[in-house]
């Protein structure tokens, strides 16, 4: 049956026709179809990445912030350690000064009746680590070194022998410490230079003064 002009200008208005039948317009370089376009995976994303604009993923494990119960107990147990150490040294710088205390009194009980031309004295833990008494005589009218030595051991020092140039060298213990008394003279009759006294300190009682 002859098909009329008017109905083949209408149909070729609205499909493409060859003179073999319809033309599918996908080929030939035109734009792909919308479900083609769909599948492409979006600009700026790599396969497998995250989506532009999405949430960042989750921190590994070598990323894990500390807790704030962690970092409390490490306070905690930080806090109690130095508090430990300051209260240790405390009770050792006070038997240092308890010590050094006890030998000032005893070498000022003994300057009332052996009375020195000059005299010193340096707490533990001020200069040098130990606790210092100093005392000079006048080369005059100072005591014997007999007489100092004597007066000494009757108040409980001992005297021993010792490689120090002193003349005489006398300990005694005091909480702990070991007191030393060192006598510069050049005899036993001869009148004394110096008297020296260390009273001993622990390095560590000194750490936190």
């Amino acid at each position: 049956m002859p098909v009329s002009l008017s109905a083949a200008a209408t149909v070729s208005h609205t499909v493409p026709v060859s003179d073999s039948g319809f033309v599918d317009d996908a080929p030939g370089g035109r734009e792909p179809s919308r479900h083609a376009a769909a599948d492409r995976a979006p600009e700026g994303r790599e396969t497998g990445g995250p989506a532009m604009g999405g949430p960042a993923p989750a921190p590994g494990p070598g990323r894990r912030r500390p807790s704030v119960a962690g970092t409390v107990f490490v306070v905690l147990v930080l806090g109690l350690f130095g508090f430990g150490l300051w209260a240790w040294s405390s009770r050792v710088h006070a038997d240092d000064v308890a010590a050094y205390a006890d030998l000032v009194k005893e070498i000022g009980v003994m300057d009332r009746t052996l009375v020195p031309l000059g005299h010193g004295e340096m707490p533990p833990c001020r200069e040098p680590g130990d606790g210092l008494v100093t005392r000079t005589y006048p080369e005059s009218t100072g005591p014997q070194a007999a007489e100092l030595i004597g007066y000494l051991t009757q108040n409980g020092w001992t005297r021993q022998t010792s490689a120090s140039p002193a003349f005489a060298h006398l300990v005694r213990s005091v909480v702990g410490h070991t007191l030393t008394i060192d006598v510069a003279a050049p005899s036993e009759n001869a009148l004394v230079e110096s008297l020296t006294a260390h009273s001993p300190a622990s390095s560590f009682g000194c750490v936190l003064r």
